[in-house]
């Protein structure tokens, strides 16, 4: 008979002041359908955690991007931009949920790692387990038995742990010199995306060189500066069409574009539907019209 003692690290805290995380809800995308993509956006109230069970994507947290594949591991903290392009594929199986009350020791609500750190890690040898986790998590929460939200916020509490576990044991520190440079350059767009900026507006005020500025952004985010702009405006204009009622012509120029016909092309080139079919699809869950 094997016995495990639970005091082998006493002074070990996985949340500041045994506060509990609350789940808010879960969500589970799949097929094709489901990978309508959602650009650059960021919760104030919420942090997010998304795991990817099968298929794969392109996303960019923070504006560093990521290809993303089968067992990664996505932390969305408060207040962090973030863009979602998942691989329309038939196998495609991504869960979500949203969590509030998450308080780290050192780190603002609803954050649980530092800005340097990476915001996407293979789940590895915790697959199967995470696995299990968020179908556990997902029967409870859909039954709505007695009891069912507090048995999604003890789940939650403890993949968030198996989270902290990870990045601990598999730290990768991204703060280099480029790395500042490209937050430096992205903080920058995300200051003056509603206006009309060129690229030597963002040298001059940065005070770098064209060519170089240019060349940094492209390897830290994926993206061109224009690029991220027109995602910055975009993915606030999909946060305007779900949360406000605002007309189309109304979100356009709440985004920065005088030419509505203009920004209803740039939409459908980069969600694949147009602004009001998108709206329907999220009320209605469906993309057809």
């Amino acid at each position: 008979m094997l016995t495990y003692c639970l005091n082998e690290h006493p002074s070990a805290r996985g949340f500041e002041n045994g506060h509990r995380p609350r789940l808010t809800f879960i969500c589970k995308a799949e097929g094709i359908e489901a990978a309508i993509p959602r650009v650059m956006h960021k919760h104030d109230d919420r942090f997010e955690l998304m795991f990817i069970r099968a298929g794969s994507g392109i996303y960019n947290i923070d504006g560093r991007g990521y290809q993303v594949q089968r067992g990664d591991l996505l932390l969305f903290n408060a207040n962090v931009l973030h863009d979602e392009n998942p691989a329309p594929s038939d196998d495609l199986l991504i869960f979500s949920c949203g969590v509030e009350q998450l308080k780290v020791e050192g780190l603002p609500q609803n954050v649980l790692t530092t800005r340097h750190q990476v915001a996407v890690m293979p789940s590895g040898e915790f697959y199967d387990e995470i696995c299990q986790l968020f179908d556990q998590m997902w029967s409870h929460v859909s039954s709505k038995r007695l009891f069912s939200s507090e048995v999604g916020d003890n789940l939650i509490s403890i993949l968030l742990l198996l989270c902290r576990n990870i990045w601990i044991e598999n730290k990768q520190d991204q703060q280099n010199n480029h790395t500042l440079l490209g937050q430096r350059i992205k903080d920058y767009i995300d200051d003056h995306y509603k206006d009309e900026i060129a690229l030597k507006s963002i040298t001059a005020a940065l005070n770098m060189n064209q060519f170089y500025l240019a060349h940094v952004f492209k390897a830290y985010s994926g993206y061109s500066p224009k690029q991220y702009q027109t995602r910055r405006r975009i993915g606030e204009a999909q946060s305007l069409l779900l949360s406000t009622n605002l007309g189309v012509t109304e979100v356009a120029n709440a985004v920065g574009y005088d030419n509505v016909n203009n920004f209803h092309r740039i939409f459908l080139n980069l969600i694949g539907i147009p602004p009001a079919r998108y709206k329907k699809f999220w009320l209605t869950g469906q993309i057809k019209s």
